[in-house]
């Protein structure tokens, strides 16, 4: 409790208050001295948007006890935005150095940090499009997506369960430029992408750095004991049908070949029927074929990377593959808890005020939730992130000084501790046990 009180206080008052006042200042947001204060708008259009989601206008101006026409002034400038933006990098830079508790799961303590990276996409007003561009479809011709939407790029740490990176870019751009704007891993590190950020030359770079990375192979590479001169759907169709498994060392990539340890699992036959039919439904819904290479790797689950065997068994493998699910869970936390979305009928610097806003908000609340452990700490993050939205109204009224900061802490953290705890689970294991059993089996 003492490590809370002495970091979260003041990590989010500084925030909330003395590099607010300084980004206001560089943005041109305040001028001169009115009502509304950069450290009041930043709560309001940040941690009480992710407490009150469907807040209007004027709800927003209420708690400003500003009027609704000066606050929708005040957000129609591209200052607002900007000032919103960059608090959210700000707060991503503080709040990461606080170091959270690390899991005791040995197989994580191998590695110096487990990073997972993905991304989601949010729909932005129409209006944003030139900046924003969005991929021209939608669900219906007048979706505002068709015209613009955002990525939202995280990288997440596995081990802590806290964000390392977060940025915004157009959806257009392809995940291999994203991740190219990140910065880079420390040598020990673990790097884990799904398919999306796939790259051959990526993955060279990161071995080069001493930096070690895990991923599944896309069906359109090659691969080969000498060179990569061979398409993986025809050199898997070569292993002998009695074989389930195969590890060994390969060439991946024909342009830019890296060396890795490629490791091959047969599915089991329904769940390869599962997959082809999975396959074809999303094939016919983009009025696609499905290729008979596509329909071989349904019958595989192979993994490739740089970590020596004798550091990571290929049960360890997968099972640390699987928990990639944990990023995805954090989106659906910030999606259906948190209610990540933008009004497509709002001005577009309002938009991004709000877009940064919330992200903001859903960082500060998933920061609070996992100061009682993380995701694979044997408590319940989706129960903890729930617990700590219900408290956001005394956060913010210990964030105006209205509540004394032992108070509201001692609170949330008795209410984790009671209502947050994951049961043993004997026929889905968590995450948590997976990892634990993989390191026992192999």
């Amino acid at each position: 409790m003492d490590a809370i009180l002495d970091s979260v206080p003041s990590v989010l008052q500084s925030l909330f208050g003395a590099t607010a006042d300084r980004l206001a200042r560089e943005t041109g947001l305040v001028r001169r001295r009115r009502c509304l204060t950069p450290s009041a708008l930043a709560r309001t259009l940040s941690v009480f948007l992710v407490r009150e989601p469907n807040a209007s206008l004027a709800q927003l101006a209420r708690e400003l006890n500003i009027s609704d026409s000066a606050l929708s002034q005040r957000l129609s400038t591209r200052a607002a935005s900007e000032f919103m933006r960059g608090l959210l990098s700000a707060a991503l830079a503080q709040l990461t150095t606080i170091p959270a508790q690390r899991i005791n799961i040995p197989l994580l303590s191998r590695f110096n940090g487990v990073y997972l990276i993905d991304d989601t996409t949010v729909p932005l007003p129409a209006t944003l499009a030139e900046s924003f561009p969005g991929y021209g479809g939608g669900t219906h011709p007048g979706d505002p997506s068709a015209a613009a939407a955002v990525k939202v790029v995280l990288r997440w740490r596995l081990d802590t369960s806290q964000a390392s990176e977060l940025f915004c870019a157009p959806a257009t751009t392809p995940d291999l430029h994203l991740m190219q704007r990140l910065p880079a891993l420390p040598p020990g590190a673990l790097h884990i992408g799904d398919l999306g950020f796939f790259d051959a030359a990526f993955l060279r770079d990161l071995t080069a750095r001493g930096v070690f990375w895990l991923t599944r192979l896309p069906t359109a590479i090659c691969v080969g004991p000498q060179r990569a001169d061979q398409d993986l759907a025809q050199w898997l169709a070569h292993i002998d049908r009695q074989t389930d498994s195969w590890e060994g060392e390969l060439w991946i990539g024909k342009v830019t070949p890296v060396r890795a340890r490629v490791l091959v699992q047969r599915c089991p036959p329904e769940v390869a029927a599962r997959r082809r039919r999975k396959l074809q439904h999303r094939a016919r819904r983009k009025s696609r074929s499905v290729s008979q290479r596509q329909l071989t790797m349904c019958d595989w689950w192979v993994l490739a990377t740089n970590v020596p065997a004798d550091a990571l068994r290929a049960a360890e493998a997968t099972q640390l593959y699987r928990a990639r699910w944990q990023i995805e869970l954090v989106f659906k936390r910030w999606k259906s808890l948190g209610h990540l979305k933008v009004s497509p009928r709002v001005d577009p610097n309002r938009a991004l005020a709000t877009l940064y806003g919330l992200l903001l908000g859903l960082l500060v609340t998933d920061w609070l939730a996992i100061q009682r452990g993380g995701a694979l700490s044997g408590r319940s993050l989706w129960q903890a992130w729930q617990i700590v939205r219900r408290w956001l109204d005394r956060i913010l009224l210990a964030l105006q000084t209205a509540l004394g900061w032992t108070f509201v802490l001692t609170g949330l953290q008795n209410a984790i501790d009671r209502r947050a705890r994951q049961a043993h689970r004997k026929k889905s294991p968590s995450t948590r046990q997976r990892l634990f059993r993989s390191t026992l089996a192999a």
